[in-house]
């Protein structure tokens, strides 16, 4: 029996769950959406979900998907992980609630603070835990500001990021972002933000059509600490593996060059791992791929499966030892309501322990490969224009002509067709834009799952093939 067969009848949802126009009605009525057009959300068009088991999803219909993007690339573990369920329900049954600061901890988030640096890069030995990716980031720029005021270097406040980084929705994570759309409706960001180009290699004016990455774009790093002044630059921050920028993998050099420019000029190098954390890529974090080591890493989705809502930054063991020698006094006057949530943290606990015990970063690594071994034959669609990611990540860029890489006008949106086609045949995608789509499977996926998904996602381009050659 297959996996899809097995799978085939979730746990029955209760009567009131499946009167579908009732639930359509009252979200239209009482919520706001986010990241959907208001009159989308006025219309109707969003899916009711009430169900999941493994990879697998079910809407209030009926329907049934293949997760493509494990939620919003956080179930790596899928939807069933019963032991995640009983874990956090006896922490609640013990200890729903505690502070996580004002010197007072519980069990699990010290335990898990343990285990993450087990996992971590060398050096980084010291953990912030947060609520999601968003907080990570604001944490990112509150501990670099105080990491230099107390080295007595209180001009180094700018940070340096990626034209096509998404690091988060708050205030500060959105001015470290780098995506136009999420500044413009909410300008003026912070004003002490510079962004350089991605290396992004498919459309790189500087080397993309040169036969390996020249490393320019890196480079640009230190052209913009010496234009700013290395006496007010304080972090550089990237993703690994772009997300919301394009599923677009940084090569290894680039990341070495990178951490040798940040050192030359004391800057902290920051790797955003929020996506890329917890074997997304074939390794614990995707920093390793390029055996570097950054002085934070800022984390979330992954850590406990998305579970719960649960994040980190871990801090290298030189940030930690000059907050030691502060004047008598001094506080990290940081932190969130639920930091170190017992009940999140037990939830990354067991996370944790199921990755260690069923070796899924190694799995995630074999599935990855077999994974992108598929999506190489997509080449040969005429509007596949480029295919990349690394591990279980993936971005697909559709093309109207493949010599010149000439997008299609932005009106077409054909991500937006080929997300609704592929729902069609019931596989998730999500759309980046009009024109490139992103996929993060569940690490637990299998290889027939892995077949199955390529299979529809095959389909799916063949139907909007032709689509396209319809409208033509």
């Amino acid at each position: 029996m297959s996996q899809q067969q097995a799978y085939a009848q979730p746990p029955a949802p209760r009567p009131f769950e499946l009167d579908v126009e009732k639930l359509r009605d009252l979200e239209r009525h009482n919520k706001l959406p986010v990241f959907t057009t208001f009159q989308d959300h006025a219309d109707g068009d969003f899916t009711v979900i009430v169900a999941g088991k493994g990879v697998y999803l079910w809407d209030a219909e009926g329907n049934q998907y293949l997760d493509g993007c494990s939620g919003i690339g956080n179930v790596g573990l899928g939807y069933d992980q019963t032991e995640i369920a009983d874990a956090v329900h006896a922490q609640m049954k013990t200890l729903p609630f505690h502070l996580g600061g004002w010197n007072f901890s519980t069990p699990p988030s010290i335990e898990l603070a343990a285990k993450l640096t087990q996992h971590a890069p060398d050096g980084l030995n010291r953990v912030i835990f947060v609520s999601g990716g968003s907080e990570a980031n604001e944490t990112v720029i509150k501990v670099s500001r105080l990491y230099f005021r107390l080295r007595g270097f209180e001009k180094k406040t700018t940070a340096i990021a990626l034209d096509r980084s998404y690091h988060g929705a708050t205030y500060g994570a959105a001015s470290l972002t780098g995506l136009p759309h999420m500044h413009e409706h909410f300008e003026p960001m912070l004003s002490k933000v510079r962004h350089i180009p991605t290396p992004y290699r498919y459309r790189c004016e500087q080397c993309g059509t040169q036969p390996a990455c020249t490393l320019a774009c890196a480079d640009m790093l230190e052209k913009v600490i010496l234009e700013e002044g290395p006496e007010t630059v304080a972090f550089f921050i990237a993703e690994p593996v772009l997300g919301g920028g394009g599923g677009i993998p940084l090569p290894p050099e680039y990341f070495q060059r990178i951490r040798a420019i940040c050192d030359k000029y004391d800057v902290l190098m920051v790797s955003d791992e929020v996506i890329t954390g917890f074997g997304r890529t074939g390794k614990m974090f995707a920093i390793e791929h390029a055996g570097v080591t950054p002085d934070m890493i800022s984390t979330a989705k992954g850590i406990n499966s998305g579970y719960l809502p649960l994040g980190a930054v871990l801090l290298h063991e030189k940030i930690y030892d000059t907050f030691l020698q502060a004047p008598e006094g001094t506080d990290f006057s940081h932190g969130y309501t639920n930091s170190g949530h017992p009940v999140c943290c037990a939830a990354g606990l067991k996370t944790l322990e199921i990755m260690e015990r069923d070796q899924l970063v190694d799995h995630a690594a074999r599935m990855g490969a077999l994974f992108h071994e598929g999506l190489a034959e997509l080449h040969s669609s005429p509007i596949v224009g480029d295919v990349r990611g690394l591990g279980l990540t993936a971005g697909l860029e559709f093309v109207q002509n493949k010599e010149m890489r000439e997008p299609f006008p932005p009106e077409t949106n054909v991500a937006d067709y080929v997300r609704r086609a592929a729902m069609k045949r019931g596989l998730l995608v999500r759309e980046l834009g009009p024109d490139i789509i992103f996929m993060a499977p569940p690490l637990i996926i299998t290889q027939q799952e892995v077949g199955l998904l390529l299979q529809r996602l095959k389909d799916t381009l063949t139907e909007t093939e032709a689509w396209l050659a319809a409208k033509a």
